[in-house]
Parts: C-alpha cells; sequence; structure tokens
C-alpha cells in the first residue's frame, strides 16, 4: 500500500486541505502544533474509521463546523482506491456518516463499519479483528505514536505480551487454548448429565425383560381364551339363525295381532257410531212432531196477496200524510198574517203622522186601513175553521191507516216464520231419512268386522305356540349373549393388557436406546476430552512457543542491530527478556529504562518500534502495508551525533513509500521530499 493523496475537510486545524505524497522517504515538517500529527490521524480516520478509545470523531471535527470530511488516494496492489469519511455534527452529539469506496473506477456507498470491513479486505488485515476497537496490527507496522512506543515498552508484561500476540497474529493460540477450556468444561458437563442420564440403563434393561415376561403370560392366556371366545360367537350365531328361520311366522303373527286390534277398535268406534246416530234419530223424531203441532195452528195466507196490500196501504198513507202536511202549512201561513195584521192595526191606531212623507194621517185613512186588515182576519180564520174540519178527517183516517200498516207487517212476519218452519220441518225429515240411511250401512260394517275379527282371533289362537317358541329361543339367544359378552370384555382387557405391555415395552426400547446412544456420545465426549487436554492444549501451547521462540530471536537481532546504529557506545547493551521487554547493560550490569538520556529512550523506542516493524511484517505475511512506513517524531531528543546515525537508519529501512514527521530541520537533509505544515489563526495548511 502506497499513499497519493489526503484532502481534508474541517478537520481538526484543517478547514480545506489537499496533501499529495510521492514514494520514498516524505518529511512532514512543521513546528510543533502547526498539525503535523492531525495529518497522520485523518489518514488513520480514513482507513478505519473514527473509535471511541483511540480516535473519536469529537477530536477530529474541527470546532465550530458541522460537517467535515477524509478523503483519502492510495495504491494497492496497483489497484488505484478512493476512500472517503464523512463526520457531522447533531444534537446527540458528532457521528460518522456513510462514505464511500472507489475502486478502479467502481463506486460502493457503504456505512462506516462496511467501509472498514472493506479496508481490512483490501489490506490483507485478519477478518476477526474488524470488530475490534484497536487497529494494532495497522498501529505497530505502519503507524506508532511515539508514547504509544514507550508505553508498550513500559507496561505489564502480561499485557505487552497479550499485545504482541495480538500484533503477530498469534494470540490465536490463547484463543484456542481458552476456547479449549470453554469447550472442555461444555464435555464435562455434558459428559456428567450424560452419566446421570445412563445411571439406571441396566435397571430399565431388567424391567425390558420383566414386561417381555408378562407379555408372553398374557399373549398365553389371550391364545387359550379365543377358543372359548369362538365357541360362544358360533352358539349365538346358531340361536340367531333359529330365530331368524320362525321370525317370519312371528312377523305374520303381529301382523294378525295388529289387524284383530284395528278390527275391534273399528268394531268399537261403529258401535259408538250406531248408538249417537239413535239418539240423533230421536232427537230430530221430537222436533219434527212439534214443527208439525205448530204449523197446523198457522192460517193459510197468500204472502203475495199480503205484499200487495202492504204497498196500495203505505201509497194512500203517504198521500194522505201529504195532504195533512199542505193543510198544516196553509194553517200556519194564515196564521202569521192575521198576526202581521193585528201588529198593523195596532200601529196604525196610534200613528199621527207618516214616517215617509212626514204627513198627517187622517182618521179616515186610519180607518180604511183597519177595515182593510180586519178583512184578512175574518177570510183567515174561516180558512181556519174549514181545514180544521178536513185537518181532523184526514189525522183519524191516517191513524186508522196505520193501524192497518201495523196488522199487515204482523201478518207478514207471521207467514215467514210459517214458512220457516215449513223448511226446518223438511230439513229435518231429510236428515232423519240420511241418518237411517247411515244405520242400515254402519249395521252391515259391523257385520263385516266381526266376521274379520272371528276370523283373525282364529288365527291368532293357532299361533300361540309359534309365539311361545319364539320367545323360548330368544330367551336362550340373551343368555348365550350375556355369555359371549363376558369372554369377550375378557378377551379384550387381555387384549388391552398386551396393548399396555407392549406400549411399555416401546417406551423402554426407546429409552433403552436413547440411553445407549448416550453411552456412546459418553465415551466419545469422554475420548475428545482426554485429546483436548491431554494432547490438543499441549500441541497449540508448544506450537505458541515455537512461533514465540523464532519471534523472540528475530526480534532480539533486530533490536539489537538497531540499537547499535541509533547508539555508539560499548558500554551500552540492549537485549529482549522472555516477556519482550527490553534489557538494558551499561559496564556489565542491568540498568533501569529511566535512568537512560531522553535521546537514548528514544532510541530505544526507535529500535524497538523498527524491529517490530520488521518481525510483524515477516510474521503476518498476508498484509499488504509493508511498503509503507510512518515515524512520528523519531528523534524527539536525539544528539546531532544520533541525528547524522538517522541518514543511515533512514537508507537501511527499505520501504517503497517512507513518512516522517518531525519537527527537527535537519531531517529535511535526509529525505526525498520535504512538505511543510504551517498554522496561522487556528487555521494549518501546507506552505508552499
Amino acid at each position: 500500500m502506497r499513499l497519493k493523496k489526503i484532502a481534508l475537510y474541517n478537520i481538526r486545524s484543517y478547514t480545506s486541505q489537499t496533501i499529495e505524497f510521492s514514494d520514498g522517504s516524505v518529511l512532514l515538517s512543521g513546528d510543533i502544533g502547526s498539525g503535523k500529527s492531525t495529518v497522520l490521524l485523518a489518514i488513520e480516520f480514513a482507513l478505519f474509521g473514527s473509535k471511541a478509545s483511540e480516535l473519536p470523531a469529537s477530536v477530529l471535527l474541527r470546532h465550530g463546523k458541522n460537517e467535515g470530511s477524509v478523503e483519502l488516494h492510495m495504491d494497492i496492489d496497483g489497484k488505484n482506491i478512493i476512500v472517503k469519511r464523512t463526520l457531522k455534527r447533531s444534537k446527540q452529539g458528532i457521528k460518522q456518516e456513510a462514505g464511500f469506496i472507489i475502486i478502479e473506477g467502481m463506486k460502493k456507498d457503504l456505512s462506516p463499519v462496511e467501509l472498514r470491513a472493506e479496508i481490512f479486505e483490501l489490506i490483507g488485515y485478519p477478518k476477526e479483528l474488524v470488530s475490534k476497537n484497536k487497529d494494532l496490527l495497522y498501529r505497530y507496522t505502519v503507524y506508532t505514536p511515539q508514547e504509544d512506543m514507550k508505553r508498550i515498552i513500559m507496561e505489564d508484561a502480561e499485557l505487552r505480551l497479550d499485545t504482541l500476540r495480538k500484533v503477530f497474529n498469534i494470540d490465536r493460540y490463547k484463543r484456542i487454548r481458552e476456547n479449549t477450556a470453554i469447550v472442555s468444561r461444555a464435555l464435562k458437563e455434558k459428559s456428567r448429565e450424560k452419566a446421570g442420564y445412563i445411571t439406571d440403563l441396566e435397571q430399565k434393561k431388567t424391567q425390558w425383560n420383566d414386561f417381555l415376561v408378562e407379555k408372553e403370560t398374557a399373549e398365553r392366556a389371550l391364545a387359550s381364551l379365543l377358543p372359548v371366545v369362538a365357541s360362544k360367537q358360533k352358539a349365538v350365531q346358531e340361536q340367531k339363525a333359529a330365530i331368524t328361520a320362525i321370525e317370519s311366522q312371528i312377523r305374520e303373527l303381529q301382523r294378525h295381532k295388529q289387524e284383530f286390534a284395528g278390527a275391534e277398535a273399528q268394531l268399537q268406534a261403529l258401535m259408538r257410531q250406531r248408538e249417537r246416530n239413535k239418539e240423533t234419530i230421536s232427537a230430530l223424531e221430537q222436533k219434527i212432531v212439534s214443527l208439525q203441532e205448530s204449523q197446523r195452528n198457522q192460517p193459510i195466507v197468500n204472502m203475495d196477496d199480503i205484499k200487495k196490500t202492504k204497498e196500495n196501504l203505505l201509497q194512500f198513507l203517504s198521500q194522505k200524510k201529504t195532504e195533512l202536511q199542505k193543510i198544516q202549512q196553509q194553517k200556519y201561513e194564515i196564521t202569521a198574517l192575521q198576526k202581521k195584521s193585528a201588529e198593523m192595526i195596532s200601529k196604525i191606531a196610534i200613528l199621527h203622522q207618516c214616517p215617509l212623507c212626514l204627513q198627517d194621517v187622517s182618521v179616515n185613512h186610519k180607518l180604511a186601513i183597519q177595515a182593510k186588515e180586519q178583512a184578512i182576519i175574518s177570510d183567515g180564520s174561516q180558512k181556519i175553521s174549514i181545514n180544521a174540519n178536513q185537518e181532523i178527517e184526514l189525522a183519524k183516517y191516517i191513524e186508522e191507516s196505520e193501524k192497518k200498516k201495523d196488522e199487515l207487517f204482523k201478518a207478514e212476519y207471521q207467514l215467514q216464520l210459517a214458512m220457516k218452519v215449513k223448511k226446518d220441518l223438511e230439513e229435518k225429515i231429510a236428515d232423519k231419512t240420511k241418518i237411517e240411511e247411515q244405520q242400515d250401512e254402519l249395521k252391515k260394517q259391523v257385520g263385516s268386522v266381526t266376521i274379520l275379527k272371528s276370523g283373525l282371533q282364529k288365527k291368532i289362537a293357532d299361533s300361540i305356540a309359534i309365539e311361545a317358541d319364539y320367545e323360548k329361543k330368544r330367551k336362550i339367544l340373551e343368555e348365550l349373549q350375556d355369555d359371549e359378552k363376558k369372554v369377550l370384555l375378557e378377551k379384550f382387557g387381555k387384549d388391552k393388557e398386551i396393548e399396555a405391555v407392549m406400549k411399555n415395552i416401546g417406551l423402554l426400547q426407546r429409552e433403552i436406546d436413547s440411553k445407549e446412544a448416550a453411552k456412546k456420545e459418553l465415551i466419545q465426549q469422554s475420548n475428545m476430552l482426554t485429546w483436548l487436554i491431554d494432547f490438543f492444549v499441549q500441541l497449540m501451547t508448544t506450537i505458541e512457543k515455537h512461533v514465540m521462540v523464532q519471534v523472540h530471536r528475530e526480534f532480539n537481532e533486530l533490536l539489537q542491530n538497531w540499537f547499535g546504529a541509533l547508539i555508539e557506545d560499548d558500554t551500552i547493551g540492549i537485549r529482549l527478556d522472555e516477556d519482550f521487554a527490553p534489557l538494558l547493560e551499561q559496564n556489565g550490569f542491568e540498568t533501569n529504562l529511566e535512568n537512560l538520556s531522553g535521546g537514548e529512550k528514544t532510541a530505544v523506542a526507535l529500535a524497538y518500534r523498527l524491529a517490530l516493524n520488521k518481525v510483524v511484517n515477516d510474521v503476518v505475511s498476508s498484509v499488504k502495508t509493508k511498503d509503507i512506513l510512518i515515524l512520528d517524531e523519531p528523534t524527539d531528543g536525539f544528539s546531532a551525533e544520533q541525528l547524522d546515525r538517522m541518514r543511515e537508519i533512514l537508507h537501511q529501512i527499505n520501504v517503497k513509500q517512507l513518512i516522517i514527521v518531525s519537527h527537527e530541520p535537519k531531517i529535511e537533509t535526509f529525505v526525498d521530499n520535504v512538505i511543510r505544515i504551517g498554522k496561522r489563526e487556528h487555521q494549518s495548511s501546507v506552505v508552499l
């Protein structure tokens, strides 16, 4: 892998900056705090994303900005790769957003986790490290902050070994041992469960044999019972056949009994009907006599004559009533005129002046008017007297006519009653005749039914013996069926007993098979457990020790070579102890790292860093980051003489791209290219 270009947008002290990298040695130069380390952090962020423990997003996004991004261009195995990651500020804080990767012009939009997995595959890092929070392989082969290298040298031995195991990718042997211990514990637990499960295996086998004996006993009992069952069933079938042979005769007998009962009921009904008819005829005869008696007293009158006389009388009566009304109306009118004339006479007697013309009324005129009105009154009295005689005569005639009318209506009513009596008499005589005819028919039916009943009675009497024989056979059949039911119930009990035993045998057989299988598994698990504990774990330990010995030997040689190249002092020597911690000897005595000068401490850290880089790249052969190395302030505290030796060290580092971060001006004369970083008003940029 080689870097080609990086573009930073709102990353820490950078607002918008693009930096291009060339092959060979490249120096990021600038004062302390100018922004050199930010470039290295941006490279790591572009590759692996932010990490809460080592590279949180809040550290990368520039203060006061809501968005930021890093776009890294690189070459991996000859492929042009572009990867871009973005940051965004929200109410919940700063977090990574989706980014993309372009491989040979093919773009993929991916989530932060998907981008990390894609990068791991491209640079050949083990996939199991994708989910880890620390990118140890990158930190100890490509870029290690100087303080992190000093920390691994000074930290606890076990922690350092665990870290180096992860870096060398041989911590898997420890994980294998740990996982083997987990598997072993699980196998032991399962073995204990299976051992407990099969403790009663022999008891189950004994019980299974007992059930077999019980089954055989029940089967023998059933075998001895089967002939009895067959015998009982045969007897029942024979008796049924005997009953079937006479059932037709029994059915015929039953039919005769039913017919006899029907004839008896019919005869009783006929007799009851004859009695009812006798009573009805007697009642009709009495009614006929009564009607004939009442008919004798009726006068012989013609209904048409009565109706004609009544119509003539009503017509004449209507005329007389009309005449009477006219006379009464005339009387009313005359009386009204007389009253009016009397009023006029009274008024004229006291009138002195005409109310219309206002002239005086003379005595002669009054007398003339009074005479005229008096004549009207007299004439009216004469007419009333004449009409009074006529009115009396008409009223008397009308009264006599009304009496005649009532007599005619009464005569008409009496005649209607007589006609109704006559009709009723005729109907009663007809009813009596009809019932008498019905009585004759009933008498014939009674005779027929009596003959039928006698015949049926004889047939029933002839079949009594058959019925008795049938009942006897049915009683025998019931007894045989009871015996059959008893032996069948006994057989059913034996069948159920055998079925239950067979079910228990089946359940026990499955349980025994399961326990036998568990026993085999227990043996296999025991063998597996023995193999894991006695062989496999020991093998993993041996392999790890062998690998660690080889790594330790190579690491120790490289550490001594690099340290000797940095410090030409025969009085100071260095070697690795068994925990990969650097041991210093001065004048033949071990000395503490804290007793060294600042430059010597830096030399130890740089030598350890370069040796670690070489060993890791040799051990982990799949990684594709062997062509790049980033050194962060590798000469911190170096003397002028050590700086001169640094030139040779850089030439000995055989990588295609070496990036050095330093504020030491003398380093500029050792490298192929220099990128100067400056900072002004809290904003970093490349100084041309």
